[in-house]
């Protein structure tokens, strides 16, 4: 049974880092962990809750949806995925499983790899930035992002800022001393905040902030740290501008570049004086994001009005878009809205939209719960590490992923495993 248990270890802890390879790879560590969960689970009762079989009604929500409402040509690729959905779930208690094994014997050789794996990125991340081509030779992207071995793939800062509560939770999970790796802890978290930063990616450099202060509210243990920490990336990020270092420019991309596209600067200072540029016309065109990102929940939005119960099918954005191919009379095409909310009232409906809301309060409530009745001991700290991923993943403000992609299920269905465990721990104990 140790052994067993230490194969899921090895399997489960990683595969959110298998990303680096292949999704192929990390398809076939999902589909691994899930039958040796079941394997070795085969005379056992699973765990369920309510929360558990929330998701399974959510799987089969998805599922009939996407049976009844995408029907034609177009989107007979797209329905698969959704069929399987469940699969998802199954990978939620397979998290969950390895966490109550793990717990009993504090296997940190876990946590070492993942922060070695980790590690190796960051410092290739970095190295990429500053030299053009990463150890492998793979160079920076024409657009100028850094991507280290994604490669073309441009998910980098994605990628890290949303396996940082997991790493954060890990921390409290396997009691890491925090005073006796406090300057590893301060180095690590540097080179780990410079890289999301370096990314280029904007979403993904918001949801860091937005990790980072929340972080220094809920956990004081950690505030030093992180301090040390935050105020060495903008001394970075500063002296690369002053300097005029790195093979791109990630100040102009993530502030220049988001300013110009929310809005009309450009078009006005191109056409005006000086009196004009300093006027309040600068701001007269504001955008959502961008032009594209607002044609995007336009064409959404619309997309919902015609059957606003229960949406136009998952992924029923990308089928709409093939129809016309990617040429509509109102809004942008693309692949899915970039907006969670917007992503799951269009292609879900209100129906949709009640499990997203029910599940965002839930997570909300005992978060906020707990924190009323000071609960700050390793397992709370945990807890709310993981719970700060959950939203993180489905934060509603922002642009977004497809939410229906398989690498972004898997990362959030990955934390939900975690979250099962840490609930149980923190507050049903």
């Amino acid at each position: 049974m140790i052994l067993k248990n230490s194969y899921l270890g090895l399997i489960v802890f990683l595969l959110p880092l298998s990303f680096i390879i292949g999704t192929a790879v990390t398809e076939t560590f999902l589909f691994l962990s899930i039958l040796l969960f079941i394997f070795i689970n085969r005379e056992k009762n699973f765990y369920i809750d309510i929360k558990i079989i929330f998701l399974f009604v959510f799987a089969l929500y998805v599922a009939l949806n996407s049976y009844f409402l995408i029907t034609d040509q177009y989107g007979k690729d797209l329905k698969l995925s959704s069929y399987l959905y469940f699969r998802f779930i199954l990978f939620s208690l397979s998290i969950f499983f390895l966490c109550t094994r793990l717990d009993q014997g504090k296997h940190k050789v876990f946590h070492m790899l993942f922060s070695f794996v980790i590690s190796v990125l960051l410092f290739d991340a970095i190295f990429q930035f500053f030299y053009g081509i990463n150890i492998l030779g793979f160079v920076v992207d024409t657009s100028g992002r850094v991507s280290s071995f994604f490669q073309d793939e441009l998910i980098l800062g994605s990628f890290l800022v949303k396996l940082l509560p997991i790493f954060m939770w890990s921390l409290f999970f396997f009691k890491i001393n925090l005073k006796n790796n406090f300057l590893l802890l301060i180095i690590f978290f540097s080179l780990y905040f410079i890289s999301i930063y370096i990314s280029g990616g904007r979403t993904s450099f918001f949801l860091l902030l937005f990790l980072i202060f929340s972080f220094l509210i809920l956990i004081k243990n950690i505030r030093l740290i992180l301090s040390y920490s935050l105020l060495i990336l903008i001394i970075f990020a500063i002296c690369i501008k002053f300097f005029n270092l790195g093979s791109v420019d990630t100040s102009h991309r993530i502030f220049t570049k988001t300013f110009e596209q929310m809005t009309e600067f450009n078009s006005v200072t191109e056409n005006s004086d000086k009196d004009k540029m300093k006027s309040i016309e600068l701001l007269k065109g504001i955008r959502i994001f961008s032009d594209d990102h607002e044609g995007h929940i336009k064409l959404a939005l619309k997309l919902f009005s015609e059957n606003k119960i229960f949406g136009i099918g998952p992924k029923g954005f990308r089928h709409y878009c093939r129809q016309v191919n990617y040429d509509p009379d109102y809004g942008i095409c693309s692949t899915h809205p970039h907006n969670t909310i917007i992503q799951i009232i269009s292609e879900l409906g209100l129906v949709g939209l009640i499990f997203y809301f029910f599940a965002l309060t839930f997570i909300l409530f005992h978060l906020l719960n707990l924190v009323r009745k000071n609960f700050f001991n390793d397992d709370c700290l945990a807890f709310y590490s993981i719970t700060l991923g959950l939203l993180v993943n489905l934060f509603p403000f922002i642009p977004s992923g497809n939410f229906f992609n398989n690498w972004i299920s898997i990362v959030l269905y990955y934390n939900f495993g975690i979250y099962l465990f840490s609930y149980k721990k923190c507050i049903l104990k």
